[in-house]
């Protein structure tokens, strides 16, 4: 229950409200290469298979309010990239897949695991070409 602890006892979150015009809650990097299995960076709502039914921005934002910030100031993050994964076994590459860290750079991030957005939509059009 790491995020809900650090809210809980990182912010007093009336007090954060009261003095700013907007609250920048980051809903996402909920997964990704650090777990060695595949996941949704950014998942909107709890999937059943799911590790923690706390990670997506639903449950995000929705706590947040609950400790009493204005849902008028919450800005919902997302991320405008994606990961990929090298996935242990080709054969299995569904959700919660093992996975041996992050997949190969992306040619602007450079950084493994990480495409920007830009390079997601590349790969997709390679995957699924418009005709």
């Amino acid at each position: 229950m790491e995020l809900i602890f650090v809210l809980c006892v990182g912010y007093d979150v009336p007090i954060i409200n009261k003095y700013l015009d907007w609250i920048a809650v980051m809903t996402y990097d909920y997964h990704g290469q650090w777990d060695k299995k595949t996941g949704h960076v950014a998942p909107l709502y709890n999937h059943e298979e799911s590790d923690n039914f706390y990670f997506n921005s639903n449950y995000t934002m929705n706590y947040w309010m609950e400790k009493g910030a204005d849902r008028k100031k919450l800005v919902m993050g997302m991320p405008m990239y994606g990961q990929s994964f090298t996935l242990s076994q080709s054969s299995n590459h569904g959700l919660n897949a093992p996975s041996s860290g992050g997949g190969t750079a992306g040619e602007f991030t450079r950084a493994s695991g990480f495409l920007a957005y830009y390079e997601v939509c590349l790969n997709l059009k390679n995957v699924f070409p418009i005709k």
